[in-house]
């Protein structure tokens, strides 16, 4: 059984599920109090289901996204780990975002590019194979504004991922193609999808309990 977390963007998300079943699915959105309402939650599971003596591993969303978001899933969840002693792991929220994308769209597009908003008018982004699921990717993430992005992908063979619909609707107008932002929100059990199907190659351990750093921006700040 795999706990995940994720507050990396106003859609906060808790997901637990082992290989065959899924047991807990939740995505809330909520501009703040990510704190109280991700304890909320968590303590509402923990009263409906005795998951901790099943419990493999947690995962988390790592981000970008929110600076106060993203170190308050990373924070909580590395507290869980450490309580019960149990391996911990994370993805990009934005391979969380693509995840969200079938894979009958990978044959048509050569790029996914998943957006995360930023501030001030800025988005963080990461350029992805519609492979990336089944490997670590080793795409840098990046940060601009929306037009910054529509000159360096302009006709290139792109999807766009997000859950803005204004950031969609301003690729559309610019004749970028996207997935329906509806259908794009980070929620966690994409990472425990991804966890399954990585986990051969993904890095997962009680050493990152004390060691695994979050990514606030484009850089990884320690």
């Amino acid at each position: 059984m795999i706990l995940a977390l994720d507050s990396s963007t106003p859609w906060l998300s808790i997901a637990l599920a082992s290989a065959e079943e899924s047991f807990f699915r939740l995505t809330h959105y909520t501009k703040k109090d990510h704190s109280r309402w991700l304890i909320k939650h968590l303590s509402l599971l923990q009263k409906e289901i005795d998951w901790e003596k099943d419990l493999e591993a947690v995962l988390v969303g790592l981000g970008p996204g929110s600076f106060t978001g993203v170190k308050i899933a990373n924070m909580v969840a590395k507290g869980i780990a450490y309580s019960v002693m149990k391996p911990l792991g994370g993805f990009s929220t934005l391979e969380v975002i693509a995840h969200r994308v079938p894979k009958s769209f990978s044959q048509n597009y050569e790029i996914f590019l998943p957006i995360i908003k930023h501030k001030k008018g800025e988005i963080f982004w990461m350029e992805l194979s519609p492979e990336f699921s089944q490997s670590p990717s080793l795409s840098e993430i990046q940060v601009g504004s929306k037009e910054e992005l529509v000159k360096i992908y302009r006709g290139k063979n792109v999807l766009a991922i997000t859950p803005w619909l204004d950031i969609a609707e301003f690729l559309k107008s610019e004749g970028f193609a996207f997935f329906p932002p509806q259908e794009s929100l980070p929620e966690a059990g994409e990472l425990i999808k991804l966890y399954w199907q990585r986990k051969d190659k993904t890095v997962v351990s009680k050493e990152n309990i004390f060691t695994l750093v979050p990514l606030y921006g484009s850089k990884v700040w320690r």
